[in-house]
């Protein structure tokens, strides 16, 4: 009997070495959006110039006009401008929807959304997630001005891109990048530095391009995209920005696969291949000078932003222009 007995203990106790393993490969072989383990993500420059054909100039605090702005005119920006430049960052999310509420301290700002991933019993991970503020410095933004002595069409040239840093490994982090333009207001070309920089006047959708939406890295369509049931697009992958907190832990892959949320929507995007040689039609501006906020992130709620993308140093580079690839001074300034 006493054997039995400690016979059917160690079965039991083998039992439970045995599930604590499998739990411990589950964990161990699973990889996840929203980087559930390590959250590092380091930007390793910022470069925004804007070709000058057409006369279409930029400026960071409506004095000093230029054809290129640097890392350091965007950190000095104008006085109260709350422009942020961190060397790392933190992913977030967005629908896009502008902060229009004429009472709200955050008016003209596009609310994103910082996540807590957490276990459920069963293992799998669970989101919660709060509106993250601005001046946290888990992303990047910055106001512009634009001005143009017409009205024009602005394009990204082919220049414009979201790349690895040259000589680092590329682990597909670039894919879950973001820029997206928050119109503030617009003014006569004659009009006072000071009344530019009070606009404030904000649509409700901001315009947000998606560079890379075409690439996956390997470990996304082999083990991330079918985990999460979702299907690679071409151009571009379905997602769905959070467009509200979420103050009670929802299931991961529930929220990042499906549509049918209360937190969620599907966005639209301006997207392109990292590979593109066009001209990319991304805003439309009225003669005389537009105010925008710009915003560049990683975004959570892309399947590209998985645990194995982590530790990455990525370049944003963004270069407008009104000429669309076609004239001859297109031609010579990408000669």
């Amino acid at each position: 009997m006493k054997k039995k007995k400690n016979q059917k203990k160690k079965n039991k106790r083998k039992s439970l070495i045995l599930l604590l393993f499998l739990t411990i490969i589950m964990f161990g072989t699973s990889t996840y959006a929203w980087f559930t383990a390590n959250r590092v993500v380091t930007i390793n420059d910022i470069n925004v110039s804007v070709q000058a054909s057409e006369g279409i100039q930029i400026s960071t605090d409506a004095v000093n006009w230029k054809s290129v702005i640097t890392n350091t005119d965007i950190t000095n920006g104008y006085s109260g401008s709350g422009n942020q430049l961190p060397s790392t960052v933190t992913a977030v999310s967005t629908a896009g929807v502008v902060d229009t509420d004429p009472e709200s301290t955050t008016k003209g700002q596009l609310p994103m959304y910082i996540a807590s991933i957490s276990n459920a019993n069963d293992g799998s991970y669970q989101l919660t997630a709060t509106r993250d503020p601005e001046n946290a410095g888990h992303y990047i933004a910055f106001d512009v001005f634009l001005r143009v002595n017409k009205d024009q069409v602005v394009y990204l040239t082919p220049d414009s891109k979201v790349i690895n840093k040259e000589g680092e490994t590329d682990k597909g982090l670039k894919n879950a990048s973001r820029v997206a333009f928050a119109y503030k207001g617009h003014a006569e070309s004659n009009e006072t530095s000071a009344n530019l920089i009070s606009l404030n006047n904000p649509t409700a959708t901001a315009t947000i391009w998606e560079p890379n939406a075409e690439a996956h890295s390997d470990v996304v369509v082999n083990s991330v995209a079918p985990d999460y049931g979702v299907t690679l697009g071409t151009p571009k992958t379905t997602y769905y920005g959070l467009k509200t907190a979420v103050p009670s832990a929802v299931s991961l892959k529930t929220i990042v696969k499906s549509g049918i949320s209360d937190y969620t929507s599907t966005m639209t995007t301006t997207a392109t291949a990292s590979d593109t040689t066009d001209y990319t039609q991304i805003l439309s501006l009225t003669a005389g000078i537009t105010k925008y906020r710009v915003y560049m992130w990683i975004e959570g709620q892309d399947i590209d932003c998985e645990n194995n993308a982590t530790g990455s140093n990525i370049i944003f580079k963004l270069q407008l222009s009104t000429d669309n690839g076609t004239s001859s001074a297109a031609s010579s300034s990408n000669g």
